[in-house]
């Protein structure tokens, strides 16, 4: 609200000085901007602080029609806290060019004013989501000012919380909540879109679900103001771009958790090959996998329906992420450690003397673990999980349920040793906190969606022991049902009929039945699942997120912008420019001791 600082007689001239204090707490969009200042300016009271005296005082200013002599030549004169060469409201300027809104800079005069805004000051304006004063990712508000998933921001400075998903309610960077925080219903994990998948067509992929098909952009969250629109259009200011997935790949899973009481683990068969036809060879209108009947000890179930059934609130759900790790051939698989330690696996080369003199390989001769000959060791990277146990300290088995673990021939070279001698023969250090002793008896279920393409080779890689089923587009692909050792299974996914161009869902759905051995190796090749990211296109004369300002010129100057969009004098930097300023508070505020112009104008 404008209001008077100081009134003084001058011989027979009395001198108004005035804050014109641009009161514009929140402009959010630029459209709300006009009938705030509009509403500013038809004339009010407001109680404001006399700074010498220090008592409150109301004041009234009425300041419609009064706009000085030359308002919207485009000079800047002493009675003017700007002049952008018109008398329209709602361009940063006001029509009597007596107030800069907050937020905007009116520098060189006669040109347009411009939107300004320095993420991390505290101060949320426009085209801020957010502003918690601080750069920091990971706390709700971003180095961008975007209010980021799993958040809800509000306030100037923007305070976060965090948001509950599957409470029903649908807050901050949330797009769905479903009342639930289990994944691929529709609204995963995260209380974010997924696309809604068929069995045997395409999925239709939705606005918001990091899908980007027959859209311009999707950066997978449904809000304005960060790029890619609510509407999944490229947003004014910006450039968007779908790009390579880079570093660790992580997969939404979800695992739920049996004790050997339960009749379907815990069968006691020696088993060597998969048993197939287990379940039909389409998903269910629940979207699991349908159980067609037992075929012998290697591959029954009297209680199928449980092991996928995620309504359970026991503690025996677990969701999170499969972390895999890119193979350098533009292919991702999970590894044996966290930290992406890859398995190694023994070659052993014979060598017909003790003294190893005719060797071909470099590597130190020794004693050969099958006999008394010498031979070499070479070690040859495997990737994968050769002991999976994603449930240690989880769930609801009990720790009196754990048990040792062995390895198959895939990881060990040869025969069935424990984790420790495995370990060991593969000169491996496990971390320090590393365990012997695991939680057995569970299932998981992964699930992605992808585009296909016609001319990308597109590969899934599993190895696993006991039942493991691949459904694409519904259908089923890879079919590793029953228990039995490691084994491996592989789909092109070219040779299933797919149309180019469209989305299909992926879902690997295994169990762990049976306490001897667990693999787990999941490879995906030829697979883009990155969503759109969008960043603004600095010069474009478009202020976005993460720019101070854009002029699109951005050559420096006061309250101008200068290169990479940042600025360098300015009203609002903290330091009185005596050529251009009054005063300078450090902000962008306009009802406060200095307003938003840093002019303090005077009417004679």
């Amino acid at each position: 609200m404008p209001y008077f600082k100081k009134l003084f007689l001058s011989g027979s001239v009395a001198v108004l000085i005035i804050l014109i204090s641009g009161c514009e707490t929140d402009v959010s969009n630029h459209a709300d901007i006009k009938d705030t200042e509009s509403e500013k300016l038809s004339g009010d009271t407001d109680t404001v602080k006399d700074t010498e005296t220090g008592t409150d005082s109301e004041k009234y200013v009425d300041t419609s029609g009064t706009a000085p002599k030359g308002c919207g030549d485009g000079t800047l004169s002493k009675d003017e806290a700007c002049d952008d060469g018109n008398t329209e409201s709602g361009d940063g300027c006001s029509a009597n060019c007596l107030y800069v809104a907050e937020g905007y800079t009116c520098n060189p005069p006669g040109q347009p004013c411009r939107l300004m805004a320095i993420c991390g000051d505290g101060q949320k304006l426009t085209p801020e989501l957010c502003d918690d004063g601080n750069t920091d990712n990971g706390d709700g508000c971003s180095d961008l000012c975007q209010v980021e998933i799993g958040y809800k921001c509000s306030g100037s400075p923007s305070s976060c919380d965090k948001t509950v998903c599957g409470d029903g309610k649908v807050e901050g960077a949330e797009g769905c909540d479903d009342s639930n925080p289990i994944p691929f219903d529709g609204c995963d994990d995260r209380c974010q879109v997924e696309a809604n998948c068929t069995p045997g067509v395409p999925c239709s992929s939705v606005c918001g679900d990091g899908l980007v098909l027959g859209e311009e952009c999707d950066d997978g969250n449904n809000l304005d103001g960060d790029g890619c629109s609510s509407q999944c259009k490229v947003e004014s200011g910006y450039k968007c771009i779908q790009p390579e997935v880079e570093g660790d790949l992580l997969v939404p899973i979800v695992y739920k958790d049996f004790n050997f009481a339960h009749p379907d683990f815990e069968v006691k068969a020696g088993c060597d090959n998969a048993t197939p036809g287990m379940v039909e060879t389409t998903l269910g209108t629940d979207g699991k996998p349908v159980f067609k009947g037992s075929l012998g000890d290697c591959a029954r179930a009297s209680q199928f329906n449980d092991w996928y059934d995620y309504t359970s609130t026991d503690g025996s759900v677990v969701v999170t992420t499969l972390k895999l790790f890119s193979d350098e051939k533009g292919g991702y698989v999970n590894r044996w450690l966290e930290d992406g330690t890859s398995w190694q696996s023994v070659a052993e080369s014979w060598c017909d003397n003790v003294t190893c003199s005719n060797c071909s390989c470099a590597e130190a001769c020794g004693t050969c673990s099958w006999g008394g000959s010498a031979c070499c060791q070479t070690f040859n990277e495997v990737a994968g999980q050769p002991f999976f146990f994603p449930l240690d300290g989880k769930g609801i088995t009990p720790i009196s349920e754990y048990t040792a673990a062995a390895v198959g021939p895939i990881y060990s070279g040869g025969g069935y040793p424990s984790e420790a001698d495995a370990i060991k023969a593969a000169s491996l250090t496990p971390p320090s906190d590393y365990v012997y002793s695991h939680n057995f008896s569970f299932t998981s279920q992964v699930k992605f969606w992808f585009e296909y393409h016609k001319n990308v080779k597109q590969v899934l890689n599993f190895v696993g022991d006991d039942d493991v089923w691949v459904f694409i587009n519904g259908k089923l692909a890879v079919d590793l049902g029953g228990l039995h050792a490691p084994v491996e299974g592989e789909i092109d996914v070219s040779t299933l009929g797919l149309t180019d161009g469209e989305v299909y869902d992926i879902e690997v759905f295994q169990a762990e039945r049976l306490s001897n051995g667990s693999t787990y190796r999941l490879t995906l090749s030829g697979f883009n699942v990155s969503r759109s990211e969008c960043r603004p296109d600095c010069g474009d004369g478009v202020v976005g997120l993460g720019e101070q300002c854009d002029d699109g010129v951005n050559d420096g100057g006061y309250g101008e912008c200068a290169e990479n969009c940042k600025l360098g004098e300015y009203c609002g930097d903290g330091i009185k420019q005596a050529e251009f300023e009054d005063c300078d508070d450090g902000n962008f505020i306009g009802d406060d001791d200095c307003p938003a112009s840093c002019r303090l104008v005077s009417i004679d």
